[in-house]
């Protein structure tokens, strides 16, 4: 694993866009292919009071550019997993959407010496659920740009860029293939509890795609309806108000028990 217990590991895993240092609970999210920390920005001063936001920064975006994307799903949750345990206090929730939220479960089943309270799992099918989608990860430059277009999660200025769409090519494409083959016939059970969040217009992780989680959460499972395609959290201004409010519900001190939305 990279990196030592200092503050550069630190800012190199994880940005806090409103730092909050007394906070009682910390909201650990982590992007979708391609992205990095700056999709969660806007949230960060529409949570609770109390709760810190840390968006995780993954290799290959951002300050950490220079660095290689991980090749496999073991290295990359196994760093995490260590990021997390030198750098984040209990208590915290893990948030995660599309590729974030495999990441999420590949870090949960892994070695991870403080686990969240909660997993919220966003726009992910189950792992043992096959894609909805065909694949593009292995398509040729021109018809990989034109899928990412279908998929409406990266700016028509950014892929009308040949220059920026070079630079950043090889680590969409990689976490795409990452996403595209993950896949787990027998998956293991989560941890901890979850909620899961669906879009009522998600192509990518339809609702029962997404219901089939509840057969991996045995300490607890609710589930969410958004309205919305398969970008429905970062909708339609940086951030999608219907879902900050559920997230305020989800990670709330003490929640008062209910019944799930259903999915």
């Amino acid at each position: 694993m990279n990196g030592t217990a200092g503050p550069a590991d630190r800012d190199r895993w994880f940005h806090r866009p409103l730092p909050r240092p007394g906070a009682g609970l910390r909201l650990v999210c982590v992007p979708h292919a391609g992205a990095g920390t700056a999709v969660f920005r806007p949230w960060a001063d529409r949570l609770a009071p109390g709760v810190e936001l840390i968006a995780v920064r993954l290799p290959g975006r951002e300050k950490r550019l220079r660095e290689p994307p991980a090749r496999d799903w073991a290295a990359l949750a196994g760093d995490l997993a260590a990021a997390l345990d030198r750098h984040v206090p209990a208590p915290y929730v893990l948030f995660g959407h599309s590729m974030g939220a495999m990441l999420v479960y590949e870090t949960v089943r892994g070695p991870l010496g403080r686990p969240p309270a909660r997993v919220l799992l966003s726009g992910c099918r189950a792992p043992h659920v096959p894609r909805a989608q065909p694949a593009i990860h292995d398509l040729p430059p021109e018809r990989f740009r034109a899928g990412l277009g279908r998929l409406a999660g990266t700016p028509a200025a950014v892929l009308a860029d040949p220059a920026l769409m070079d630079l950043l090519e090889p680590v969409v494409r990689n976490d795409i293939r990452l996403a595209e083959t993950w896949h787990h016939p027998a998956p293991g059970p989560l941890p901890v509890p979850a909620t899961v969040f669906w879009g009522t217009a998600d192509a990518i992780a339809p609702p029962a795609a997404v219901a089939a989680w509840r057969s991996l959460a045995p300490h607890g499972f609710r589930a969410r309806r958004v309205e919305g395609g398969h970008f429905f959290p970062f909708l339609p201004h940086g951030h999608n108000p219907h879902l900050l409010g559920l997230l305020d519900d989800e990670i709330a001190p003490a929640p008062t028990p209910r019944g799930s939305d259903g999915a």
